[in-house]
């Protein structure tokens, strides 16, 4: 005897075609990227249309923003070649892809490791005077919302993974990649679906635990080194804070990439009709849910938002870069990245 899945059960009715096209479309991370990019490239267009960006920063916030930059076109490359690789280049449908994903989250880590050990004050410094003495942490420049944001995305992060982790099946041994439904009163075997296990879990807790690790040094490292001397503190504070902006929005869409791929195939696992095959025939279906069903299948519908958002946020960080690198020095440069 034996099971075939027959998929996610939807009512009908006449919104029912457009909302399944809808989701089929949102389903693709491909149709996300392009969302994102655009939400990104409409946001842009509003701000110059406004005039206002977010005000005048740094004379000189080149070096950080365009580094910043390059490590979100990096991070975002990276995503997409692995998940273009993966799709429609290799056959991995049989293939535990482990790395998958904490690709995201590894390269921002490693972007942002590389800008906290070249990052320097430039010489000479100022005099130490009361303004500068005072004590700086790495959370002095902000951004007020974007730390506490990216904290919460990846302690969400870490406790999806670590329930997804629980429910999972090892149909090897030591590897957890899968999870087992059993089907109620029959002999029939459990149906096998992949599932984001340990396998993916403990990479994806390991890369997100060390982007806000690093994130925090970088913080730190911003705000600790002296200030320069010959510009004003006022400024010196801005250049700083967007600096902090840009590092934090950078941390949480990787973040957002990561978790969403989680539960994207944690929601390709949830089901609730399956047929039996027997010898004689086609056996009655059988509803069959995968345990926090709802809850995953939210989860689910939150997933295209996530990379939608995710994407948005590099390709804002990457404008923002070009802009900086195209500013002539010593011009004041309008900051036109993710406000904090």
């Amino acid at each position: 005897m034996k099971a075939q899945h027959t998929g996610t059960s939807t009512s009908g009715g006449p919104l029912s075609f457009p909302l399944d096209l809808l989701g089929q479309l949102l389903f693709s991370p491909v149709v996300c990227i392009v969302l994102g990019i655009t939400v990104a490239v409409v946001v842009v267009v509003i701000r110059r249309t406004a005039g206002s960006a977010s005000g005048p920063v740094a004379s000189k916030p080149r070096r950080e923003r365009i580094a910043i930059a390059g490590v979100a076109l990096a991070a975002g490359l990276s995503w997409i070649t692995d998940i273009a690789l993966r799709g429609s280049v290799f056959d991995m449908s049989a293939t535990v892809s482990w790395w998958r994903f904490a690709v995201a989250p590894t390269a921002a880590a490693a972007g942002l490791t590389a800008l906290a050990v070249v990052m320097r004050a430039e010489a000479p410094r100022r005099v130490v005077d009361s303004a500068t003495a005072g004590r700086r942490t790495w959370t002095t420049f902000g951004p007020r919302r974007g730390i506490p944001v990216f904290l919460v995305l990846a302690g969400v992060a870490v406790a999806v993974t670590l329930v997804f982790g629980d429910m999972s099946t090892a149909s090897d041994p030591g590897l957890a990649a899968h999870v087992a439904l059993e089907l109620p009163n029959t002999d029939a075997p459990p149906v096998v679906l992949p599932f984001p296990g340990w396998a993916y879990g403990i990479p994806l807790i390991v890369s997100v635990s060390a982007l806000a690790a690093i994130l925090v040094l970088v913080l730190g490292r911003n705000a600790l080194r002296p200030f320069p001397a010959g510009v004003p503190l006022d400024v010196e504070r801005g250049r700083r804070a967007m600096v902090a902006r840009d590092a934090t929005a950078l941390a949480t869409a990787a973040t957002l990439l990561a978790t969403a791929g989680a539960l994207r195939l944690a929601r390709s696992a949830v089901v609730t009709t399956v047929t039996t095959m027997t010898g004689s025939g086609t056996g009655p279906a059988q509803s069959v849910n995968l345990p926090h069903a709802d809850l995953i299948m939210v989860g689910g519908a939150i997933a295209p938002v996530a990379e939608i958002v995710g994407c948005a946020l590099l390709a804002l960080l990457v404008v923002g870069g070009a802009r900086a690198a195209r500013a002539p020095l010593g011009r004041t440069v309008a900051w036109t990245g993710v406000s904090g």
